[in-house]
């Protein structure tokens, strides 16, 4: 069934890749006419785009690129059954979750967005590596440091804080590179470190 439905669905998005005129927003998300969806994102040049079932299972998913950094996609949704959907889009700096629902012939796209969370953002210099979180929804933390064996060689969990910084000393080691893994707001996020 899975399988039928992205099937159903490839074969019904309109891969529209349309320059867009001045917008004052980053993104937006809207109905264009019954069951057929329109998104815009500005100021970026790649997007991971996914529809979500409510259950979770991943249904249609593609990455986008743009010269100017302005994407323009839309999806007709006529394939899909009544119920609630998630369209998901993934730019370098965050990631944000918009609900759609559809009944009968129309889809509705909630008039917020359901769950936003932006990536840590890593600085290495001389030696230290400092990682930069803006946790909004302040969601546990967990914050984990492999070296190039697996072994893992720093384990925290901070709770309760909206934004923070960890500074980790990798001058001194014997590691070729190093796997950051950080949890917040249900995502996960991994990045490799060269020590040198």
């Amino acid at each position: 069934m899975k399988n039928a439905m992205k099937f159903g669905l490839a074969l019904v998005v309109f891969l529209t890749a349309s320059v867009m005129h001045a917008n004052d927003t980053n993104f937006s998300v809207s109905v264009k006419s019954g069951k057929v969806i329109n998104f815009v994102i500005n100021e970026t040049k790649n997007v991971h785009v996914s529809i979500f079932s409510n259950e979770g299972s991943e249904i249609f998913d593609e990455v986008l690129k743009s010269k100017d950094g302005k994407i323009t996609r839309t999806y007709d949704l006529t394939a899909l059954p009544n119920g609630t959907y998630y369209l998901e889009t993934e730019t370098p700096a965050k990631v944000s979750r918009h609900e759609i629902t559809i009944s009968g012939t129309t889809a509705t796209v909630a008039s917020t967005t359901v769950a936003e969370t932006y990536k840590p953002v890593l600085v290495k210099k001389d030696g230290l590596v400092s990682v930069s979180i803006l946790n909004n929804e302040k969601t546990p933390v967990e914050i984990r440091m492999y070296d190039d064996n697996s072994n893992e060689v720093y384990s925290e969990t901070i709770k309760g804080e909206q934004t923070l910084t960890k500074t980790f000393n990798i001058k001194n080691t014997t590691s070729q590179n190093f796997t950051l893994v950080t949890t917040y707001n249900n995502k996960t996020f991994v990045e490799t470190i060269a020590a040198r």
